[in-house]
């Protein structure tokens, strides 16, 4: 009887590609006219974000912004603003691009410097990293099933979690909304902020159906007074990704994030700057998971010709939990000076975070970057950048081993008090999801070779009596005398692998 074997993979994540390009910017602004002198520089800050990209043969364009914005005090003592937009394409080269597909290209800007050079002018210089990353699927070959040539084999069952498809795209999302009633009209934003969430993912036919919220929170002074107002605005999505390979049986790990954001007041019917044009492009990632259980033959040979085997260590991914929980994350800022009298604007930036196992659960830890403009009793306006450390402990339902999770953070809503010694209070709710995976390495079978010209010889009786040991495995003495585990089964009418105490057993020929 010929040999036939048939083989099976695993698919797990790895990174196909992976590099950064740094862009460095100079710009020089002066002040139109309309505004006035610049007496004391509050915060210079420049937001980087990717637009889009694209893949022109060994090499991806991206199309970036950055939004250089100047808070300074003006000779009135009031806040002022003026913003400034710059546009660049970044060029990453692609090393191998037969193994990218979807890629995932961020920006950040690493660091801002300016020197003001008069009373309306300052130059401004920064640098900011561009950064792609191809997420694939590497697939880890086994054996499954083996037959003819006298092979015998030992194989195992296992759960896994295979990953099916992943995706990273890019959308824009625009409305203009209504500010509703305002004291007075909008002057200038000096503050944008904005979050997305997912509410609900459906999967049918190759393609996932999104809806979500865009959660727009804005600061901005009036026109004439100056004064500092806030508003948060919700802006509906609803999307259709293409994800090929996904189907309805598939666990969605799916991230929203807000890669470009801009938020301009405009002059209504009225005249008054009572509308907000906000556009932005949203990144979603999304890495789709199936469950299946798989046989793999861990051992094999043949009694009837010489064989070999070729083993190698597989990784064996089992989705264990999904992590979606919301908790409250409490904190401090000193502002260090005295006779705060209030907070103009407190506004949540970034989000970082880590993944640790301990022996109850896991540790999530990270840490919310807060921007505060405050003012003092005699009316002086200063800001302030804070880090608010949180921690969060979760127990696990399994104990599977060794596990790893890719959470992913975001600060929903914020509050704080200010005390009587200049400290605000902080409360930040953070919703934190993410997939907890089991990690498990087995050593499978992956090539079987049968040398049909090299015939066993065999030296065994027919009939072999063996004195074994207790708990001793059928397959080690079945490899021994080159029989099989089930022919010493049924010759000594066993039920299991091993023997549960010290016997004779009978060796039977095959």
């Amino acid at each position: 009887m010929d040999f036939n074997s048939n083989k099976d993979c695993i698919s797990v994540n790895a990174i196909t590609f992976q590099s950064n390009a740094e862009h460095s910017f100079d710009c020089d602004i002066t002040l139109p006219e309309y505004m006035p002198d610049i007496v004391r520089i509050l915060r210079c800050s420049a937001v980087a974000g990717v637009q889009s990209h694209q893949i022109n043969g060994d090499r991806i364009t991206a199309e970036c912004e950055c939004l250089v914005k100047v808070l300074y005090i003006c000779n009135e003592g009031k806040i002022r603003c003026f913003d400034q937009t710059l546009h660049f394409a970044k060029q990453i080269e692609l090393n191998n691009t037969d193994t990218v597909t979807d890629i995932n290209v961020v920006a950040k800007t690493d660091y801002v410097n300016y020197r003001v050079s008069g009373e309306r002018k300052l130059q401004v210089h920064g640098a900011i990293t561009v950064s792609a990353k191809a997420d694939g699927k590497k697939k880890c070959e086994y054996i499954n099933s083996a037959s003819g040539a006298g092979v015998t084999s030992r194989c195992d069952t296992e759960e896994i979690c295979d990953l099916v498809s992943v995706v990273h795209k890019s959308f824009p999302v625009s409305e203009t909304v209504e500010t509703g009633p305002l004291a007075e009209p909008i002057g200038a934003i000096i503050s944008q902020s904005a979050i997305a969430t997912i509410d609900e993912l459906k999967v049918i036919s190759n393609k996932i159906f999104l809806k979500g919220d865009m959660i727009v929170r804005t600061a901005f002074t009036g026109q004439s007074t100056c004064q500092v107002q806030t508003l948060e605005n919700i802006i509906s999505i609803n999307q259709i990704i293409e994800c090929p390979d996904i189907h309805d049986n598939c666990s969605v790990d799916a991230r929203l994030s807000v890669a470009c954001l801009e938020v301009r007041g405009r002059f209504d019917s009225a005249g008054d700057k009572n509308l907000l044009d906000i556009s932005a492009t949203l990144g979603f990632s999304a890495f789709c998971y199936a469950t299946r259980q798989i046989t793999c033959i861990k051992d094999a040979y043949s009694t009837k010709y010489e064989s070999q085997v070729k083993k190698n260590v597989v990784y064996m991914p089992a989705l264990e939990e999904k992590i979606d929980d919301t908790f409250l994350c409490r904190g401090s800022a000193d502002l260090g000076t005295s006779g705060v009298s209030k907070v103009l604007c407190f506004a949540c930036q970034d989000t970082s975070s880590t993944f640790a196992v301990v022996p109850d659960g896991v540790v999530i830890r990270g840490e919310v970057i807060a921007d505060i403009i405050y003012e003092n009793d005699a009316g002086e306006i200063s800001f302030a950048q804070r880090q608010i450390p949180f921690e969060y402990k979760r127990p696990l339902q399994s104990e599977n081993g060794v596990m790893s999770c890719k959470p992913h953070c975001t600060a929903t809503a914020s509050s704080y008090v200010l005390s009587d010694n200049n400290k605000l209070d902080i409360r930040i709710e953070i919703a934190v999801c993410g997939f907890v995976f089991s990690e498990k390495e087995k050593s499978v079978i992956t090539e079987i070779g049968i040398d049909k010209s090299k015939i066993k010889a065999i030296k065994t009786a027919s009939l072999t009596v063996y004195f074994a040991e207790c708990n001793e495995s059928l397959w080690n003495i079945a490899e021994k005398y080159n029989t099989t585990v089930e022919a010493i089964m049924r010759e000594n009418h066993l039920t299991g692998n091993t023997t549960e105490k010290k016997c004779k057993l009978l060796i039977p020929k095959v």
